[in-house]
């Protein structure tokens, strides 16, 4: 499908990017997706694979502030930072306390409840449209805890979520035993949320979106955008290292790189990078499970996926542009093995991979301010995954000229 629709540049070929990319062609656009790297290799790679219809809790909040110094001195904690890099992400981390007061909290969780719980529906109907099969499956997102004490620390987001219309069931040790009987029996609390969904391949379903998109038409060029050329208030051409493309309309969803895109437009944004890793673990003959599984007394997950037991943990600090460092997320490594007895020593891989994290945890979404033209899909932190495919309903609305279904004002980047 070419169609007589507008000509648009996606910039990023991440999930979102992808998904937006698709939702533009079905639209009859005519569709280039710009990015060096092949479609879902980045970020979009590496994670925990949940589509999380009840992520409406932001990252930043009055009970997460409290654990971050016994975090960073703790070298098997879930949070680090590169010292050096503390002066460049000062400004964001001003902004990251400020949105983590309890009144901010509680706003910013009703404003991502306008996106976050459709977001299934969003991905199923793409994937139904395209007859992709076999890799979403129904499979909820559980948490489990070791003791009364570590799953109380969890109760004002859990009511938080449940108030705003989130499925939570609570489950008592014998019930984990029937749910994930590999999990060691040490586990006494946990929390299942059955709504959400697992993507057994987060690779595959940017694939199949890819699959889809090029088959009606649109163009992925692997090329790095270097700057951009304007006639008044909109973009006239987008200038690449191997290229100049015209374009009607430019949609900037290249994830972590976005604010530097942004920068090339003319204005700034507060986006930072939560970098995150993972080991990869062959599983053959070793224990299973059914579904993600967060450890929630260290703050990590083991997910089921299709090439092994995929290990995810880290929030590191330390921009762009820092080589990787391993050697907490191997640290991590025993305790998964307590948590999963079994569980080989077998690492097929370790990745990390940039979350676009903006300090209020909600994604920038709608219009580039000041520019008739370029609209915004990036900064979605740890839910990008899960809002692929809403990002690329509500920004094909926009392209296509209609009203958005959700009042994007507190997605826009006039907001910082």
């Amino acid at each position: 499908m070419t169609g007589s629709g507008k000509s648009v540049i996606v910039v990023g070929a991440g999930v979102v990017g992808v998904a937006t990319a698709l939702c533009l062609q079905m639209e009859g656009h005519r569709v280039t997706v710009l990015d060096p790297k092949a479609p879902g290799t980045a970020t979009s790679f590496g994670n925990a694979g949940s589509i999380a219809i009840g992520a409406m809790y932001p990252t930043g909040s009055p009970g997460n502030l409290k654990q971050v110094p016994k975090m960073l001195m703790d070298p098997a904690s879930a949070v680090s930072i590169r010292w050096s890099y503390l002066p460049r992400m000062m400004p964001w981390l001003v902004r990251f306390f400020a949105a983590s007061r309890p009144s901010r909290v509680e706003q910013i969780s009703r404003e991502l409840t306008s996106i976050v719980p459709s977001a299934a529906e969003a991905h199923l109907s793409l994937m139904k449209a395209h007859r992709i099969e076999g890799i979403v499956k129904p499979l909820g997102w559980l948490k489990v805890y070791t003791g009364e004490k570590s799953f109380a620390g969890t109760l004002e987001e859990r009511q938080t979520i449940e108030r705003l219309g989130a499925n939570v069931q609570i489950l008592n040790q014998d019930e984990l035993r029937q749910l994930e009987p590999a999990l060691s029996p040490r586990f006494t609390h946990g929390a299942f949320q059955p709504d959400n969904h697992f993507v057994t391949s987060p690779l595959k379903l940017t694939e199949a979106y890819a699959k889809a998109f090029a088959g009606l038409g649109g163009r992925f060029l692997a090329e790095k955008v270097t700057r951009f050329e304007f006639d008044g208030d909109r973009v006239r051409k987008v200038v690449t290292d191997l290229s100049m493309h015209e374009a009607d309309n430019v949609v900037v969803c290249a994830g972590a790189w976005s604010g530097r895109i942004c920068e090339m437009l003319g204005f700034r944004v507060p986006l930072d990078t939560e970098r995150g890793y993972h080991l990869n673990i062959a599983s053959e003959d070793g224990p299973k499970l059914s579904r993600p599984v967060v450890i929630g007394d260290h703050s990590f997950v083991l997910a089921p996926m299709q090439d092994g037991i995929r290990l995810t943990s880290g929030v590191e600090f330390a921009g762009v542009d820092a080589p990787p460092d391993f050697r907490r997320i191997r640290r991590i490594l025993p305790l998964a093995q307590k948590a999963l007895p079994g569980l080989s020593g077998n690492i097929t891989r370790e990745w990390m991979g940039h979350r676009p994290s903006t300090p209020d945890s909600k994604p920038l979404i709608g219009l580039a301010p000041g520019i008739d033209n370029v609209s915004l899909g990036f900064g979605h932190g740890h839910i990008g995954l899960t809002l692929a495919a809403r990002t690329g309903n509500i920004l094909a609305d926009l392209v296509s000229g209609r009203e958005p279904t959700v009042d994007l004002m507190p997605f826009s980047a006039d907001r910082f």
